[in-house]
C-alpha cells in the first residue's frame, strides 16, 4: 500500500500533526550524548479510569492507551504512514480473499503460542454469537476466517474492501491469547493478555493500572521497566501531579493552562490535529427530537463559534457535521450559523413556542472541556426556551448509559464524541439503520434509507472520485437531518516531563507508549 493509498483512507495528510494510527515522538530530539537508556518507571496521568482491556470491548481513547502496549495487531503503521508487519509478515489479496503469513517464534505473556488458531479465535469472536461490543467494525465487513495452517490465515471479506488493512490496524483488531479468554471469558477486560511490548500486573479501580516490560516480547524490548497509569478527572490535578513530579505524562491540558507548563523549564507539551468530533446527541425516537425543525432549531441556537472562542482558543474548530476535517471522506457541508431567532421561529412552527425542558447526561473531565461545553450549551438554549437539566455521571455511567439502545435507553440529550478512520465508517456506525446500539453504535435511533444508501455505495466504490462523490452526499443528509447538534472538532495538547523521551500521540486523541519511550535518569 502506497502513501497515497493510506492517504486516500484518512490515516494523515502532509499538513497533519500526527497520522491516525503514526506515532510522533513528543519528547525531545534526541542527541548522540542522549543514547536511549533502559530502566524507570513512567508515571502516566489519564483523564478517567479503564473501562475495558479486551479488545473487542475496549477501544475507547483512555482504554486504547494500554491496549497499545499490551497487545499486537497483523500490520501496524510506521511513523512514516507506511503499513508495516507486526504479528502478520506478508499478505496477498485476491478479490474478497485476503491471506496472511504469520510471525513465527511469539508467545502471549501466559505462555501460549500465537498462531493462526489464535487470530482466528480473536476474530470468531468479533463476527460469531457473542456479539462483543467492536463487533461493529467487524461484522459488516469479514464474511469468516479459515486456518490455513499454524502459519497461514485466510479472510474472506463480504465484498471487496479497499480498507481491509487499515482495519487491522484498527479498533477491534488487536489480537488476545485464546488461553486467557477461554480461562476468564467476559473477565478478559480485567485480566489482560497479549503479545505486545509490556505485560499487565494489575488494576485497581480508580488507582491505578501497572504493566512491566515484557521480556519475551518477539521484537526489541521495552527500555522502560514499568508503566502505571492513574486516573485523574481534575484538569488542576492532573496539573500540579505533573509540575510537582508525580507524574511525568498527562493527557487533556486546557488551553488556560498550557503556558504555565511552557514556562515551566522542566517540562514540555505536544499538541496534535485529531479526528474527534464533539457533539450534542439526541434520541430522535422521542419527542420533541423527532421533529426536524426542533433539531435544525437547536443547531441555529448553538454559537459554535462562541464557544471555541471562549473555552477552546486555538485548541478547536467548529464542526458542521459527524465528519471532521482530515478524515477520508470529509466534505465542506452548509453548517447553521448562529441564529437564534430563527430558531425560536422554528420551535413556534413544531408547536413548541414557549421552549421545552429536557435532560441532558454528560461525563466531567473525560474529554476536554466536556462539562465546560455542556455548561455553554445549557446557556445557549436557555436563550430560546429550552431548559436543559444537565446531568453529569462518572465516566464508566456515562459509557454505559450511550451504549445503551435508544429503543429502550432513558437519554433524551447527552455530550457525544467520535473519532474514526474513514467516514463511511463512522457514519454508518453511528446513524445507519442497521447500527442501533449495542450491535452498533447509533444512539440516537437515527435511521434514514438515503443514508443507508450512499454509504453502502461508498464502501463498495473502489474509485476515489466516486466515493468521495457519494460520502459528499450522505453528509448532506447528515447536515440536512441533524440527527445532532455539532459542535467542535478538538485538538490534543499532552504535557510531559522533558526527561521523558519517545511517547505517542495519536489522531484519536490516545496517547501512549512504546517500546521506544525512555526516561531520563
Amino acid at each position: 500500500m502506497t502513501r497515497r493509498d493510506l492517504l486516500r483512507w484518512g490515516i494523515g495528510t502532509a499538513a497533519s500533526a500526527t497520522s491516525f494510527f503514526a506515532p510522533r515522538s513528543a519528547g525531545k530530539i534526541v542527541s548522540a550524548a542522549q543514547a536511549p537508556k533502559r530502566g524507570g518507571t513512567l508515571v502516566y496521568a489519564s483523564s478517567a479510569d479503564i473501562i475495558s482491556l479486551d479488545p473487542a470491548y475496549g477501544g475507547d481513547t483512555i482504554s486504547s492507551a494500554p491496549e497499545f502496549m499490551i497487545y499486537d495487531y497483523l500490520v501496524r503503521y510506521t511513523p512514516d504512514l507506511r503499513l508495516k508487519p507486526d504479528l502478520a509478515v506478508s499478505w496477498v489479496s485476491e478479490g474478497t480473499t485476503w491471506t496472511f503469513k504469520l510471525r513465527q517464534g511469539v508467545t502471549f505473556t501466559d505462555g501460549t503460542r500465537f498462531n493462526a488458531g489464535a487470530v482466528k479465535a480473536h476474530f470468531d469472536r468479533m463476527i460469531g454469537q457473542e456479539k462483543p461490543f467492536r463487533a461493529s467494525y467487524w461484522v459488516p465487513y469479514v464474511e469468516s476466517v479459515a486456518v490455513i495452517d499454524d502459519a497461514t490465515v485466510q479472510f474472506r471479506t463480504k465484498f471487496t474492501d479497499a480498507a481491509f488493512l487499515t482495519r487491522l490496524a484498527g479498533i477491534g483488531a488487536a489480537i488476545e491469547s485464546p488461553a486467557a479468554f477461554q480461562q476468564y471469558g467476559k473477565d478478559l477486560a480485567r485480566h489482560p493478555v497479549g503479545t505486545g511490548p509490556f505485560k499487565f500486573v494489575e488494576w485497581v479501580d480508580g488507582e491505578r493500572l501497572v504493566m512491566v516490560r515484557n521480556d519475551n516480547y518477539w521484537g526489541s524490548k521495552a527500555l522502560l521497566d514499568q508503566v502505571t497509569i492513574r486516573p485523574i478527572a481534575d484538569d488542576s490535578a492532573r496539573m500540579i501531579a505533573l509540575t510537582s513530579g508525580d507524574v511525568q505524562l498527562v493527557l487533556h491540558i486546557p488551553p488556560e493552562l498550557v503556558p504555565r507548563i511552557l514556562q515551566d523549564s522542566r517540562l514540555t507539551v505536544q499538541t496534535t490535529e485529531t479526528l474527534w468530533s464533539f457533539f450534542v446527541g439526541m434520541n430522535v425516537l422521542k419527542k420533541p427530537f423527532s421533529d426536524l425543525r426542533v433539531r435544525q432549531a437547536l443547531n441555529y441556537a448553538a454559537d459554535q463559534i462562541s464557544i471555541v472562542r471562549a473555552l477552546y482558543g486555538t485548541l478547536a474548530e467548529p464542526l458542521h457535521s459527524l465528519i471532521p476535517r482530515g478524515m477520508a471522506g470529509y466534505a465542506t457541508v452548509t453548517g447553521y450559523p448562529h441564529d437564534a431567532a430563527k430558531a425560536q421561529r422554528l420551535l413556534a412552527d413544531a408547536g413548541y413556542p414557549k421552549g421545552f425542558s429536557t435532560h441532558m447526561v454528560g461525563p466531567k473531565g473525560r474529554y476536554l472541556k466536556d462539562y465546560e461545553l455542556e455548561q455553554a450549551i445549557q446557556q445557549q438554549l436557555q436563550a430560546i426556551g429550552v431548559t436543559i437539566n444537565l446531568e453529569t455521571v462518572e465516566s464508566a455511567r456515562y459509557l454505559e448509559l450511550i451504549r445503551m439502545d435508544p429503543r429502550h435507553s432513558p437519554l433524551e440529550m447527552w455530550f457525544d464524541a467520535w473519532s474514526d478512520v474513514d467516514a463511511v465508517h463512522a457514519i454508518e456506525t453511528r446513524f445507519g439503520c442497521q447500527f442501533f446500539r449495542p450491535t452498533g453504535a447509533n444512539t440516537a435511533g437515527f435511521c434514514d434509507a438515503d443514508l443507508d444508501r450512499l454509504t453502502t455505495q461508498a464502501e463498495r466504490t473502489s474509485t476515489e472520485a466516486s466515493r468521495d462523490a457519494l460520502l459528499r452526499q450522505a453528509q448532506d443528509v447528515l447536515a440536512q437531518q441533524v440527527p445532532a447538534v455539532w459542535l467542535l472538532q478538538p485538538k490534543e495538547t499532552a504535557g510531559m516531563s522533558r526527561r521523558l523521551h519517545n511517547p505517542i500521540l495519536l489522531r484519536t486523541g490516545t496517547l501512549t507508549v512504546n517500546e521506544k519511550t525512555w526516561l531520563e535518569a
